[in-house]
């Protein structure tokens, strides 16, 4: 199966889903959103939007933001499978009509997420726990779209993840693994607290996060 990634920042990559994706027999294509890099609409395959430094509200400044939302909300009406994450569920939710706002709840390290009634019916979530564990570092967050299922929540941010159509929108990172967090730690000065958090976790949470990632290849 092909799977088009989409990044926006080296810095923010496929972390774990990388060899999972591999042992799932999934061939990857990477496209580079900053580079004006994106696939065809016409494709079939599913896609997935990585995270970013950047924010949503910087569209002006940084205008192949509002390109990837454009697209993006094509590829919804296409009906294809599509998996946003952190920025990427941002700039989902943007493209569908919802507000992104800048440095507002914002969260850092792991954290339990509870799933909403529709949520636990959600095929996303198939055979996850009730809260799961997940890793969270963003300092922006969306509101949900209108017509869009609330999924998943925190007690802080309760944006965490929505469907519309064949599409989810996450704030949440399943996609880390110690690497990445180390990387990040190191690079924005976070110190060594969240690191020794998710090492803490890392069990449980690479465990729910395969099986998010195995439901959504799934469909």
């Amino acid at each position: 199966m092909l799977i088009d990634v989409i990044k926006f920042d080296e810095k923010v990559g496929l972390g774990a889903f990388a060899e999972w994706l591999k042992e799932m027999n999934c061939e990857v294509r990477l496209w580079h959103a900053d580079r004006g890099e994106l696939p065809a609409l016409d494709a079939k395959t599913k896609v997935i939007l990585l995270g970013g430094y950047m924010g949503v509200n910087e569209r002006d400044e940084l205008p192949y933001l509002q390109r990837v939302a454009d697209w993006s909300a094509a590829v919804v009406a296409a009906d294809r499978y599509l998996l946003a994450i952190c920025l990427g569920g941002q700039l989902l939710a943007h493209a569908l009509g919802a507000q992104v706002h800048s440095q507002s709840r914002q969260e850092r390290g792991v954290r339990y997420v509870e799933l909403t009634t529709t949520g636990r019916k959600d095929s996303l979530f198939a055979g996850l726990p009730d809260p799961f564990l997940s890793f969270e570092w963003h300092n922006d967050s969306f509101d949900l779209p209108n017509e869009a299922q609330h999924l998943a929540q925190t007690d802080h941010c309760f944006g965490q993840a929505f469907r519309y159509r064949n599409a989810w929108g996450l704030q949440f990172h399943p996609e880390v693994d110690d690497q990445v967090v180390a990387d990040w730690c190191q690079k924005t000065g976070a110190g060594k607290a969240p690191l020794l958090e998710f090492r803490r976790y890392q069990a449980d949470y690479l465990q729910q996060s395969r099986q998010l990632l195995t439901n959504f290849i799934a469909h």
